[in-house]
């Protein structure tokens, strides 16, 4: 464990900027995990991870917008994903830049949708670089302070780590259950 905090401190801003660029949550919890236990800065975790996730959202708008031809061919099995998010585009507009930050699969289609639709791309980056920061300071600050939750926890799996396998199989086991009886329902259906 100890290694791989060693490793997290020499490149851990590197790795949260790459990792931001998809507007992963992980890395930027991470780092407040860190900054909780004094190995990273949290402030300048929160801004690598905003500069990191501009980028990234300003660089699929951007393709979205002047690649379009060949972007289509790589998205043909989320046609109607990018199509919804047209329709919630026209719908919510600058709402959907914001909160669109904090929703899984709807984070990096929006940049996208946005780069397919005549949204002026200008009003994009403004409303992206002001989501994106408040994205930053929200989940940073956040992790950071449930950090004390999550390393209570990791000293307690490490006090009891013969419990971890049989905790992992149980949830297994849990989730297998859970998804033969959706996928019996969902047979069912048809």
């Amino acid at each position: 464990m100890q290694e791989v905090i060693t490793l997290l401190e020499q490149w851990g801003y590197i790795l949260l900027f790459l990792y931001s660029l998809g507007g992963g949550y992980v890395g930027l919890l991470t780092a407040g995990v860190m900054s909780a236990l004094d190995k990273m800065d949290l402030y300048y975790a929160m801004l690598v991870a905003c500069a990191g996730n501009i980028v990234g959202s300003s660089s699929l708008a951007y393709l979205g917008r002047y690649q379009k031809k060949d972007l289509i061919t790589y998205l043909q099995n989320h046609k109607r994903k990018i199509a919804l998010s047209q329709i919630w585009l026209k719908k919510y507009g600058l709402w959907l830049i914001i909160f669109g930050k904090y929703l899984y699969g709807v984070k990096t289609l929006v940049p996208l949708a946005i780069g397919f639709s005549r949204f002026p791309l200008k009003k994009f980056f403004i409303i992206n670089a002001l989501a994106c920061v408040l994205w930053a300071v929200f989940v940073g600050l956040f992790g950071h302070y449930a950090s004390s939750g999550v390393i209570l926890l990791l000293e307690k799996i490490d006090a009891h780590s013969y419990f971890v396998p049989i905790v992992l199989l149980v949830l297994c086991v849990f989730l297998y259950v859970i998804v033969s009886k959706v996928s019996t329902k969902a047979k069912k259906a048809l």
